[in-house]
């Protein structure tokens, strides 16, 4: 793990408010896929697009349904396969 990588947990975990640094972006029910973005939101192409910088990291929890972003974490973070 690179130095931005380190200092990138770091901020997630006191972000989140956990100490172990799991947050949604290594949630299987977390997707930040540009292409599920626009197929959640049919019309997002039509102002810009899943692929904008100014989303950054947010993206779909299916457990909650919900738009959030992927920093943040919730007592039902089930880790994704593989992460």
């Amino acid at each position: 793990m690179n130095g931005w990588a380190a200092l990138r947990k770091a901020l997630a975990a006191a972000l989140s408010g956990r100490s172990d640094g799991a947050t949604c972006f290594g949630c299987r029910h977390f997707d930040n896929d540009p292409a599920a973005m626009e197929a959640a939101f049919p019309g997002l192409t039509t102002f810009s697009s899943g692929h904008a910088s100014v989303r950054a990291d947010d993206g779909l929890c299916a457990r909650h349904a919900t738009y959030l972003n992927g920093r943040q974490a919730c007592g039902q973070r089930e880790a994704r396969a593989g992460g």
